[in-house]
C-alpha cells in the first residue's frame, strides 16, 4: 500500500467515525410515563398482562406511540403506571412515578369517576340492562361531570410541578361506546336511546378534558396538555350496542369476546394501534410533541 493510498483510507476512517459521532450526538432521548384508568394501562390488549390487579399491557396506546417514536429514530423509555379501574384522584399515586427527568406523560382518565362499569351494566349488558336504569346511570354521568373537570385540572397542575420544565402531557379522548344507530331501550312503560344517551356523555366527557387542559395551559403560558381525539378514528369500529348482535369489524370487545369479561369494552390491539398512531399523529414533525433530550 503506498503512501497516497494510505492517507485517503485514514481519512476515510476519520469521516464515518465523525459521522457514527455525529448521529449519536443527534439521537434524543423521550421518557414518557403512562398514567390513568384501564384504557391507558391497556385492559383488553392483551400480549401478556403484568401489575396484577391493573393489567397492563405491552400492546396499550402508550407503548405503541412509544414504538412509533422509536421508529423515528428516538431512544425512548416507557415506565406504565395505569391502574384498570382508576379515577382522577389515583393519580395522586400514580403521579408518584413522575420525576424532573420526564418528558411526557400519556393520560385516559374522567371514565370511571362517571361510572363507565355502571353504564355498561345498565345499558348494554344481556338480560340486565334497562331503560330507566341506563337513563339514570347516563344522567348520574353527566352531574358528575363538572367535578372531575374541577379535579382533572387539580392534577395537570400537580403534574406540571413534577415534570421538567417544558414538559407536557398528552390526554387521550375514550371512543364512543356506542355507534351511531339509534338503540332503543325498551320496557313495559318506558324506552330510553341508551345509544345516544351514551355518545352524548362521551362527547362532555372530551369538552370536560378540553376544558381542564385549556385553563392548564393559559396558567403554564405555553402547550403543556395536549388532546387527542380517536372517536374519528373509530367510525366503524366502535361496538354494536345490540348485546345480540356484533360488529365484525369492531375494535372493542363486545360480550361475544373470547378474552374475559374484564375486557368488555375496552379496546382490542387495533383499538389501541389506532390510539397510538392518533398520538403519534398530534406529536409533530419530529414524533415527540417537541420535548425530547
Amino acid at each position: 500500500m503506498n503512501r497516497s493510498f494510505r492517507a485517503l483510507a485514514a481519512l476515510a476512517v476519520c469521516a464515518g467515525s465523525l459521522a457514527v459521532g455525529a448521529t449519536a450526538a443527534q439521537a434524543k432521548t423521550l421518557d414518557i410515563v403512562i398514567a390513568g384508568d384501564s384504557y391507558s394501562s391497556g385492559v383488553g390488549g392483551g400480549g401478556g398482562y403484568t401489575g396484577g390487579a391493573c393489567t397492563r399491557s405491552p400492546n396499550t396506546w402508550g407503548q405503541v406511540y412509544g414504538q412509533l417514536a422509536r421508529n423515528k429514530g428516538l431512544t425512548v423509555n416507557v415506565n406504565n403506571v395505569a391502574c384498570g379501574g382508576g379515577v382522577v384522584t389515583d393519580l395522586d399515586k400514580q403521579m408518584l412515578a413522575v420525576t424532573p427527568e420526564t418528558d411526557l406523560v400519556l393520560v385516559t382518565i374522567g371514565g370511571n369517576d362517571v361510572g363507565f362499569a355502571n353504564i355498561v351494566i345498565q345499558c348494554f349488558t344481556p338480560g340486565i340492562s334497562d331503560p330507566a336504569r341506563c337513563q339514570s346511570a347516563i344522567a348520574t354521568g353527566k352531574r358528575k361531570v363538572p367535578g372531575v373537570q374541577t379535579a382533572a385540572l387539580k392534577r395537570l397542575q400537580a403534574l406540571k410541578a413534577r415534570m421538567r420544565p417544558g414538559g407536557k402531557v398528552v390526554v387521550m379522548s375514550y371512543p364512543y361506546l356506542a355507534n351511531p344507530s339509534n338503540y332503543i331501550l325498551r320496557g313495559l312503560f318506558n324506552s330510553f336511546n341508551a345509544g345516544k344517551g351514551a355518545r352524548e356523555l362521551g362527547d362532555l366527557g372530551d369538552q370536560t378534558v378540553i376544558n381542564a387542559g385549556n385553563l392548564a395551559n393559559a396558567e403554564a403560558g405555553y402547550d403543556f396538555v395536549t388532546f387527542v381525539p380517536v372517536k374519528d378514528r373509530f367510525i366503524g369500529h366502535e361496538p354494536n350496542q345490540d348485546p345480540f348482535k356484533t360488529n365484525s369489524a369492531g375494535w372493542i370487545h363486545e360480550f361475544n369476546n373470547l378474552y374475559g369479561a374484564t375486557d368488555i369494552y375496552h379496546p382490542k390491539p387495533a383499538g389501541y394501534r389506532a390510539m397510538g398512531e392518533a398520538t403519534m399523529a398530534k406529536a409533530g414533525s419530529g414524533g415527540d410533541f417537541g420535548v425530547s433530550q
